[in-house]
């Protein structure tokens, strides 16, 4: 039954892109060469985040049933709570953090509504955005296929991904056309960014129902069509970095979208046999994804030109942090709430 099958593939892939994502927040390789950093971040580790909403759409969506909708509400409510529930854990740990950055800035009473702003869109701390962006993209995609079907989520989702991608990308050009950098400005005041729940998410999210939803690829021509995809996310990111349009929170691609789902394609076409170790992985993906920065602000600020030493003790720690709680949760059931 596919509703009971298990893919090994995907779990090593999301424990991998963990380890991506806390490249992107570590420069490994900023002493060796900017340029090679700034490659490996706006194309390998881009792909991290995208795949993590593909996934996490095709295992809500492949147990979804159109003729029940009271119990597709009920898996829905319940998969908003789980995520709600890690977030404002995760929310309450970073804390102390949130506290310092903004107590270093000048804390200043619009700052409040800025952090609520946050909380609601960009995350309570910035890696953390993952999770509301999360919770957003499936509500909207499962109440736009539950009314009007795939092919709506599909247009509707990529048409917010594109006016998402114009503003995320062009930021600079907007900055600089008199009348428009004031609209503009309006807009990053308001949500900061465009990489959200609302234009980021729902085309991944989107993506994972498809791929519920329909048959796949063959693996061949899957990682044929992965291979073509990160080619031109290649020489996307070469143009934008040749005009200098690539900023810290550049990260919608055009070619993101089909590269994310070819790779979802070969990796669920993948015959790697299933292990029940990958289960740890899965799990420690989580850990290390929203436990990372614990470590690396520490990290960069004590060795701030040693960024691939940052990068290794980050890793260390954060897959620490991880293996004790998968060790303990069964003795700490405390535990349990941070998956």
């Amino acid at each position: 039954m596919m509703g009971k099958k298990k893919y090994g593939a995907i779990d090593i892939a999301k424990y991998v892109s963990a380890l991506l994502v806390v490249c992107i927040h570590t420069f490994p390789f900023y002493e060796v060469s900017v340029r090679l950093n700034a490659y490996w971040i706006q194309t390998v580790c881009r792909l991290a985040v995208p795949f993590f909403f593909v996934s996490s759409g095709f295992f809500f969506f492949r147990k979804w049933d159109k003729n029940h909708p009271e119990a597709n509400q009920e898996a829905l409510s319940r998969y908003e709570k789980r995520l709600g529930k890690i977030y404002l854990i995760w929310t309450i740990i970073y804390l102390p953090y949130t506290i310092w950055d903004y107590t270093r800035a000048g804390f200043r009473f619009y700052h409040i509504f800025a952090y609520l702003r946050d909380l609601l869109l960009n995350g309570s701390y910035y890696h953390l955005w993952f999770l509301p962006a999360l919770m957003l993209s499936t509500w909207l995609v499962a109440k736009i296929y539950q009314r009007r079907g795939l092919k709506k989520v599909l247009s509707v989702s990529l048409i917010l991904y594109i006016i998402g991608y114009l503003i995320n990308v062009y930021q600079p050009v907007w900055e600089s056309i008199p009348y428009v950098s004031f609209l503009f400005s309006f807009f990053t005041k308001l949500l900061v960014t465009a990489r959200n729940g609302i234009f980021f998410g729902p085309i991944f999210v989107g993506m994972g129902l498809l791929l519920a939803r329909s048959h796949r690829l063959s693996h061949r021509a899957s990682l044929i069509g992965w291979a073509v995809s990160f080619v031109g996310l290649f020489l996307e990111v070469t143009i934008y970095m040749h005009f200098d349009l690539l900023r810290d929170l550049t990260s919608m691609y055009l070619m993101l979208v089909p590269a994310v789902y070819f790779m979802m394609n070969a990796l669920l076409t993948s015959s790697i046999p299933y292990k029940e170790s990958y289960l740890t992985l899965r799990h420690e993906s989580l850990l290390i994804y929203t436990s990372h920065i614990l470590f690396a602000k520490v990290f960069l600020m004590l060795w701030p030109h040693a960024h691939i030493v940052v990068y290794f003790l980050t890793l260390a720690f954060a897959q620490c942090f991880a293996s004790l709680v998968m060790k303990y949760r069964k003795q700490f059931p405390i535990l349990e709430n941070l998956l």
